[in-house]
C-alpha cells in the first residue's frame, strides 16, 4: 500500500509541477512523498533483487555514476539511477515515483545512486547499500560543511553501512586510512582504485592544494598495498589501466584528466559487481561512454567553433579543469554564481592557483552574480580580464562570437545549468 500511495502521489505532483512550470521542479514530488508516506524509499528499493549501490565523494560523482550505470547496462543489467543529479533524499524519492509503474513496481535489477556527501549515510539508514564507492574528500561548500573533516565523517559513515563491500581511493589519505583501520576486520570486502606514483603530481590531495601540513595520524600505504585498478598513464584521450596485474590501453570519449581517475573507480566497482565479466570487455565498453552533462561537454557554435562547458565548485575541481581544458590556444570565460546550490561562501576561490591562465593570455570574460569578485580574485594572480558581464546570456553572446576556435567556460553549478540551456539553444539554431 505504501508503494502505491507514494508513487501515485509523486506522479500527480510531478504532472502538476510540469503544467505550472516547464522547467520542472524535480525534487518537489520526493519532498512531499517523504513527508506524507514515511518509509517510501525503503519499501520501493527492497524490490530490487541486486540491491543498491551508493557513489559519493566531493568530486566526480555524476561522471562516475554515469560510467557505472552504462557499464552495467552494457552487460545486461536493468539499472535505476538519478540521472538529473538530484542527489539528496528528496531527489531519490522523486526518481522512484517517476520510474515506478502506478502499481509501485520497479522494473529494475539494481539501483546506482549518486549521493551528496551529507545524505549518503541517510540513504544507508533507509536501506543498507550492497556497495559504497567513496571517490575523494576535498573542501567544498564551506557554508554547509565547514571543514574537510566534516565531509570525511559523512562519507566514512556511508562506507561503514555497506553490506558487501567498499571501494575507495588509495590516494586519498582520509578515506584510505579509514578503510585500513576501521573496515579491515569487518565483514565488508575492501577494494581500492588508484593512480601510479609517477602521476601523483597531476592529482594533488586536498592538503597539498591548500598548503597545509598533512595530519600526522594519516597513514601512508604499506609496501604490500595495491589497487585493484590503477591508472598508469594518460595522454590526450588515451589512458592505460593496470587491472589485477595486467595493463589495458583505452581510448576514452570522456574528457579531463580527473575523469581518467574516475574511470578507474568505475571499473573497480563494475568488476566487483560482475566478477565474471573480463577486464578486456569492461575497458572496451568504457571507451564508448560519453562525457556527462556539463562536465567538459562540447558544443558546436554557429560559426563552426567548439566550446567546452566545465563545472567548477571547489579548489580541487577547478585545478583539474584548468589542467585539462586550458592551454595557450584556449580562450576562457569564468562564470561564478553564489546561489545556494553553488555555495554562498566563495572564499574557496582564494585556494585556487590561477597562474596557469597566464599561458592563455588571461580571461576573456567573467560573468555570473559574482563576476566582479571573480575578476578581483584573478587580479591577485596577475591574470588580466578583458571584460566583466554579470548577465550570463549577454556574456555568452559576446563570448561565442569571439574569433578564437577553441573556447572553454568554467562555471559554478547554477551558472553551468543556465549556460547549458543557452548553449543547447544555440546548437539547435545553428
Amino acid at each position: 500500500m505504501r508503494r502505491v500511495t507514494g508513487t501515485l502521489l509523486g506522479k500527480t505532483i510531478s504532472k502538476a509541477t510540469r503544467l505550472r512550470n516547464a522547467r520542472g521542479g524535480h525534487a518537489l514530488p520526493g519532498l512531499v512523498v517523504g513527508k506524507v508516506v514515511p518509509g517510501y524509499i525503503k519499501a520501493m528499493l527492497q524490490q530490487l533483487p541486486d540491491g543498491i549501490v551508493i557513489i559519493t565523494g566531493t568530486n566526480g560523482k555524476t561522471t562516475t555514476t554515469k560510467m557505472v550505470v552504462e557499464l552495467l547496462e552494457a552487460n545486461g543489467k536493468r539499472v535505476l539511477t538519478n540521472p538529473t543529479g538530484s542527489n539528496m533524499m528528496r531527489g531519490i524519492a522523486s526518481t522512484l515515483t517517476h520510474q515506478a509503474k502506478p502499481s509501485g513496481k520497479l522494473a529494475f535489477d539494481i539501483a546506482v545512486f549518486e549521493m551528496d556527501e551529507a545524505y549518503a549515510s541517510q540513504l544507508g539508514k533507509e536501506i543498507a547499500p550492497r556497495w559504497v564507492l567513496a571517490l575523494n574528500v576535498s573542501r567544498d561548500q564551506l557554508d554547509r560543511f565547514g571543514e574537510v573533516d566534516t565531509i570525511a565523517r559523512y562519507i566514512t559513515a556511508a562506507m561503514a553501512q555497506a553490506t558487501d563491500g567498499v571501494i575507495t581511493n588509495a590516494d586519498d589519505d582520509r578515506l584510505r586510512t579509514f578503510a585500513q583501520t576501521k573496515l579491515a576486520d569487518g565483514h565488508q570486502k575492501v577494494l581500492y582504485f588508484g593512480i601510479n606514483p609517477k602521476l601523483l603530481k597531476f592529482f594533488p590531495r586536498d592538503n597539498e592544494l591548500v598548503n597545509v601540513e598533512a595530519d600526522a595520524t594519516l597513514q601512508e600505504p604499506s609496501p604490500q598495498f595495491t589497487s585493484q585498478v590503477e591508472l598508469v598513464d594518460f595522454k590526450d584521450s588515451q589512458a592505460s589501466y593496470n587491472i589485477d596485474g595486467k595493463t589495458y590501453p583505452v581510448t576514452l570519449q570522456v574528457t579531463g584528466q580527473h575523469n581518467f581517475q574516475n574511470a578507474a573507480a568505475a571499473v573497480t566497482l563494475v568488476h566487483a559487481i560482475l566478477p565474471t565479466v573480463t577486464p578486456e570487455k569492461i575497458t572496451q565498453q568504457l571507451s564508448e561512454i560519453r562525457t556527462a552533462f556539463g562536465r567538459g561537454q562540447a558544443f558546436q557554435l554557429p560559426d563552426g567553433s567548439s566550446l567546452q562547458l566545465a563545472l567548477v565548485k571547489n579548489p580541487a575541481g577547478f585545478r583539474q579543469n584548468l589542467a585539462s581544458y586550458v592551454d595557450a590556444d584556449t580562450t576562457v570565460m569564468v562564470a561564478i554564481n553564489d546561489n545556494i546550490a553553488d555555495s554562498r561562501d566563495l572564499s574557496w576561490l582564494w585556494d585556487v592557483d590561477f597562474s596557469s591562465l597566464k599561458q592563455s593570455q588571461g580571461v576573456a570574460l567573467t560573468s555570473g552574480r559574482r563576476a566582479v569578485d571573480m575578476a578581483l580574485r584573478l587580479s591577485y594572480d596577475e591574470i588580466p580580464v578583458t571584460n566583466i558581464e554579470p548577465d550570463l546570456h549577454k556574456a555568452l553572446s559576446v563570448f561565442s562570437k569571439l574569433p578564437d576556435k577553441k573556447k572553454v567556460i568554467l562555471a559554478s553549478y547554477t551558472a553551468m545549468m543556465r549556460l547549458h540551456k543557452l548553449l543547447e539553444g544555440m546548437e539547435k539554431r545553428s
